[in-house]
């Protein structure tokens, strides 16, 4: 059998992008994947996300298994051991958002595998697998399984854009209204964390609004409207929105952190998380 020449199959691919390309009506907006550093028109790449977390282990380490979709091939840098790689990070809300020195045991494109994270019971954490593909990040919140007793959020509505979002949650626990109900200032009751994917470079660009951590200050202030026991609503942007790349997109990967009213650990522990994407 024949075989075609390196330089007749470029040839060939570039031909037929051409003609689907022609084929496309006038004025049809198309989207054009990459193959071999040829672009074809179809589909965009999905993005991708985090269905569900597996919690296994005890005390002498809690071994994590993220399931999900559009993880994309392994990064260069994984598997690895006492790491940090900016594609796939671990946050433990009970020590401010500190990005946690993980281990990664095996990546695919549905499953990725920590073993012997150190977090505790009852740790409220965010979880951000991103796929430099698709230049975005799919973003995971709960509780590591211990008593009951936490504060549970059920849902989130998101409404609005840009400095008018309105984040409403929904669950239980929450509490009763704490005294900074109605003024935009800094919370340890409540933060929302969003992951820029309009940012340049590698990972986007997290930033928090609400509660002001010490390892984590961004300063960005976010307006009360109501809080009880089963609802919390926040609305609006303050105070160094728009800085340094603090501001959301649509289809950003998002976070929203609750500690009940009752805590007094001024958002290290006691809390809980979940996490979702904002609206296209």
């Amino acid at each position: 059998m024949r075989q075609l020449q390196p330089s007749a199959i470029l040839s060939a691919a570039c031909c037929a992008a051409v003609m689907l390309a022609a084929a496309a009506p006038a004025g049809a907006a198309t989207t054009l994947p990459r193959f071999g550093g040829i672009v074809f028109p179809g589909k965009a790449e999905p993005l991708p996300k985090i269905d569900n977390v597996e919690f296994s282990g005890g005390s002498a380490g809690i071994n994590v298994t993220l399931n999900g979709s559009n993880f994309g091939t392994a990064p260069v840098d994984v598997p690895c051991n006492q790491c940090t790689p900016i594609e796939v990070q671990v946050l433990d809300l009970a020590v401010e958002g500190v990005p946690e020195v993980i281990n990664v045991a095996s990546w695919t494109n549905t499953s990725i595998s920590l073993p012997n994270l150190t977090v505790n019971p009852g740790d409220a954490l965010e979880i951000d697998v991103y796929s430099d593909s698709v230049g975005n990040a799919g973003a995971w919140g709960g509780v590591v399984p211990r008593e009951k007793g936490l504060p549970k959020i059920t849902s989130i509505k998101i409404s609005g854009s840009g400095a008018a979002l309105t984040v409403t949650v929904n669950g239980s626990g929450f509490g009763s209204a704490p005294s900074g109900v109605g003024q935009n200032g800094n919370s340890p009751f409540f933060v929302f964390s969003d992951v820029n994917n309009a940012s340049t470079g590698t990972g986007g660009e997290r930033w928090n609004a609400g509660f002001c951590g010490s390892y984590e200050c961004d300063g960005v202030t976010m307006g009360y409207v109501s809080w009880s026991d089963t609802q919390i609503v926040m609305s609006g942007f303050g105070s160094s929105y728009g800085s340094n790349n603090w501001f959301v997109n649509p289809s950003d990967a998002f976070c929203v952190g609750v500690w009940p009213s009752t805590s007094t650990s001024d958002g290290t522990t006691g809390g809980t998380a979940k996490c979702g994407r904002l609206p296209k």
